[in-house]
């Protein structure tokens, strides 16, 4: 990475300054379709205006702190470059990078989550899921 690169591959999870969170602050993403710098959202908390989450046990998951949720209705577009300036951003060289993946053991749940999506278009859903085959 001593060029400033990061690659990123399905599933796989970043810890990125998030400027679309209020506050805006550091948050957890994982890519879904990352060579179109598509992300999902992981939370602390299961909110009902986000109702096509799944849980994250901390169990499968070392990378966290506590049990979360992956917010599969939802989804962040964020290119290369931008999204090394959030790493970098967050400031905490441990985090800089790839930090863990998503379980196999939920890998089914957030693909029928992201295809039960009403928030998200069509053509979006079929962009992810393809990725996260």
């Amino acid at each position: 990475m001593a060029d400033g690169s990061l690659t990123v591959g399905p599933w796989q999870v970043v810890w990125p300054y998030d400027p679309w969170v209020t506050p805006p602050k550091p948050k957890l993403w994982v890519a879904a379709a990352p060579a179109l710098g598509l992300f999902l959202r992981i939370n602390s908390r299961k909110h009902p205006l986000r109702p096509y989450a799944v849980q994250l046990p901390v169990s499968l998951h070392p990378f966290l702190l506590y049990d979360s949720w992956l917010n599969c209705g939802q989804v962040l577009q964020c290119d290369d470059f931008r999204l090394r300036e959030l790493l970098d951003r967050q400031k905490c060289p441990r985090r800089s990078g790839v930090i863990g993946a998503i379980h196999p053991d939920v890998r089914v749940a957030v693909r029928d989550r992201i295809s039960q999506a009403e928030t998200l278009p069509d053509e979006t859903k079929a962009v992810i899921l393809a990725a996260l085959r």
